[in-house]
C-alpha cells in the first residue's frame, strides 16, 4: 500500500529521478487497487422517518397491520384441508397475533378479525398489503 503522494515520490527520489514523478505518482496511487479498498468510505444508510402512528405510544394493537399467509395443508381427523392465517402485526411494537380461517372469503375473515378485537381491543388505524 502506499503512503500517500510524498511519501511515494520521496521513497522514488532517493534511489532516481523521474521527470514529470509527482503527477506519475498520483496516476499510480490513484489507480492502485489496493490503495482504493483500502481508502473507500462506507455508504450512508438513507432512511426516511418512521409515520407518526409508529412513534406515538399508544396502546398495543392500536395501530396494526393487517396480512394472510397460505395455505396451509392441515390434518383434520385424517382429512388434509387448506388453512390459511391472518396475520395481525403492532404498529408499535411488532408484536404478532395469529388467527387460523379455514378459507379466503370475507365472513371467516370477519369472524377471524371479531375475534381479534375481542381479545386485544379496538384499532384505530389498520394497514394492510
Amino acid at each position: 500500500m502506499h503512503g500517500g503522494t510524498a511519501s511515494t515520490l520521496a521513497q522514488v527520489r532517493s534511489n532516481c529521478w523521474i521527470p514529470k514523478g509527482r503527477q506519475l505518482v498520483k496516476k499510480v496511487i490513484r489507480n492502485c487497487f489496493i490503495c482504493r479498498k483500502y481508502l473507500a468510505k462506507p455508504i450512508d444508510q438513507l432512511t426516511s422517518s418512521l409515520p407518526c402512528d409508529r412513534t406515538n405510544q399508544t396502546p398495543a394493537f392500536s395501530v396494526c397491520g393487517l396480512d394472510f399467509a397460505g395455505p396451509l395443508n392441515v390434518n383434520n381427523f385424517g382429512e388434509l384441508q387448506k388453512s390459511y392465517i391472518v396475520l395481525f402485526t403492532c404498529g408499535v411494537t411488532r408484536t404478532l397475533h395469529l388467527e387460523l380461517v379455514s378459507d379466503m372469503t370475507t365472513n371467516s375473515f370477519l369472524l377471524a378479525f371479531r375475534r381479534f378485537l375481542a381479545r386485544r381491543g379496538s384499532c384505530k388505524v389498520i394497514y394492510r398489503e
